[in-house]
């Protein structure tokens, strides 16, 4: 009984070890990546302004804030290309002497747009009575699918051509595709303005149609393994 064990214990060991032979990870192999990439132009704004006020009075404080803030959104229903939506408000004392002088009260107003040249008209009346404090520029999601669909072609046409280069210099018949990973990478995009930046900006040059919204860097890589085949 015990010799048939040691057999059967045997057996399984030169199973095992043909496994293990059978997944030994075929030579000959290379790993790499290529990456294409492509400038593009921001098509989408987003702007944030703020209207700030002092009042000993919280009630006439918040009544004035009130007040601004209905008057933009009057202003901004002549665009209709113009997504606005109103931020937090936020209301705290002012002290002076450790005792309460008066209240200040601060909402933002959140801008989003397609359409930059609109967006720079708009903070050009705005502004008459609000405070920009933010203009960032960036690249819609819609226009980003299309640039990335048409770079994923490119990179994998790329990823190809290093391929071949690669097989042609370490002197091999053919190559077979192991695996291969596509992704795109951070999407790079200009610094948006802030508020101390804004001032030195100024009215006119918000509502010029030549306002520059700059561009931003979209990339695609693929990365992956093949095997040189020399047979």
């Amino acid at each position: 009984m015990r010799s048939r064990s040691i057999g059967l214990w045997f057996v399984l060991m030169a199973v095992s070890t043909l496994g293990l032979a059978e997944e030994k990870p075929p030579e000959d192999q290379v790993s790499f990546q290529v990456e294409v990439s492509r400038e593009v132009a921001n098509d989408r704004a987003e702007a944030v302004l703020s209207v700030t006020v002092e009042q000993r009075d919280p009630a006439q404080l918040a009544q004035q804030i009130n007040a601004t803030m209905g008057w933009a959104l009057a202003q901004l229903k002549q665009h209709d290309a113009i997504r606005a939506h109103s931020g937090g408000y936020q209301t705290f004392p002012v002290y002076e002497d450790s005792r309460i002088a008066r209240w200040r009260g601060r909402q933002e107003l959140r801008l989003e747009s397609a359409d930059v040249e609109a967006l720079s008209r708009a903070l050009g009346v705005l502004q008459e009575r609000l405070q920009i404090q933010s203009l960032q520029f960036s690249v819609s999601a819609e226009q980003r699918r299309q640039v990335e669909a048409a770079l994923i072609e490119q990179a994998l046409a790329a990823f190809g051509e290093r391929a071949q280069l690669i097989r042609k210099s370490l002197d091999a018949q053919a190559y077979r595709l192991m695996d291969a990973t596509v992704h795109s990478g951070p999407l790079q995009q200009p610094i948006g303005l802030r508020a101390e930046a804004m001032g030195a900006v100024g009215a006119a040059a918000i509502t010029s149609p030549g306002f520059d919204q700059g561009t931003s860097r979209i990339s695609v890589q693929v990365s992956g393994r093949i095997q040189l085949l020399r047979d």
